[in-house]
């Protein structure tokens, strides 16, 4: 006997809740409030006291997630203004004042910046701290150059604390995502228990159970938050949708050690196309990004992500109205 499964024990919250935090939030507000605003009724009173622990609990952590995302984008700015000084104002600064004791070609400049300006102006933010930190230690003792090394001694900690905040914070929004993809569950399923004793309440007439149910929003399921893992440079498909240019962007945050491009395309291929437009997501890093950038069109609104490199990287992408 094939194992088919029967809509009516699927978990309908649930599965209008997911990977929507804001529209759940929406819900299980609304579903509160009506057995709240019905609580005169005894078995309505019984119902609310039961799932209205679960909503605070929900919302308490929705609120916390909502916070820290907000917050974020702060500490992102800051290090990407650190990352554009270092890669040109900062490291031309330096290398100027070496060349004016030391020629280019001498053995005394390459063992100090041995691959030039070059490390400090592409490759991972870990490469661009190790840059620094190896520039600190070939500067150590020389005395012509031993203002330039209390500079890169400061800009070094600078950088290295920002980093260290930006990484505590996406740290913090992973583990409240966390919780608070636990708390949708188990209101989804305290809405699932009530929605038992209201059928068992009112089994006559089971429209009356509309009655307690944002209908509206539980059949608004359009899905806005995509996640992803990615371990190779493989292409990975994330979704199809027709979005507004003019009032949609995509908020993009990255984990891990490697950059990660996306694009659009037509659908007929997952290749990004030659000539055709991309953005590159810097590792651990929380931005918004214009539909426009990324190759958005009308006849393209097939969305995908890649990684450059190996190794894992998790992406989270929200599209914001």
């Amino acid at each position: 006997m094939s194992n088919q499964n029967w809509l009516r024990s699927d978990n309908f919250i649930d599965n209008s809740t997911n990977d929507n935090y804001k529209l759940a939030n929406e819900i299980f507000n609304e579903f509160d409030s009506r057995l709240m605003n019905s609580k005169e009724d005894i078995d309505i009173l019984e119902y609310y006291n039961f799932f209205n622990p679960f909503m605070e609990a929900y919302d308490k952590s929705y609120v916390l997630v909502s916070s820290l995302n907000s917050s974020s984008p702060g500490n992102t700015l800051l290090v990407k203004q650190l990352i554009e000084r270092l890669r040109s104002s900062e490291i031309q600064k330096w290398d100027i004042a070496i060349q004016t004791i030391y020629i280019r070609e001498s053995s005394n400049y390459k063992s100090i910046l041995p691959h030039f300006r070059h490390p400090f102006q592409a490759g991972s933010m870990n490469n661009r701290l190790e840059s620094l930190h190896n520039l600190m230690i070939a500067l150590e003792g020389d005395v012509k150059l031993a203002g330039i090394r209390l500079e890169v001694v400061g800009f070094y900690s600078i950088l290295n604390m920002a980093v260290q905040k930006q990484e505590l914070q996406f740290l913090e929004i992973d583990t409240a995502v966390i919780d608070l993809e636990k708390k949708r569950l188990e209101a989804s399923e305290g809405m699932m228990y009530v929605y038992g004793k209201l059928i068992s309440k009112y089994y006559k007439n089971l429209r009356l159970i509309d009655a307690y149910f944002p209908l509206d929003l539980l059949q608004r399921v359009m899905q806005d938050l995509f996640m992803a893992t990615l371990k190779n440079e493989k292409e990975k498909y994330l979704f199809k949708r027709t979005l507004d240019p003019d009032a949609d962007v995509l908020q993009v945050k990255i984990i891990g050690e490697n950059s990660v491009i996306g694009y659009f395309t037509n659908g007929i291929t997952d290749q990004l196309e030659e000539n055709e437009l991309f953005v590159t997501f810097p590792p651990n890093t929380l931005n918004k990004y214009t539909l426009s950038e990324m190759g958005y069109s009308s006849d393209r609104h097939h969305f995908y992500i890649m990684q450059k490199g190996s190794g894992t990287s998790i992406v989270t992408i929200k599209i914001c109205s």
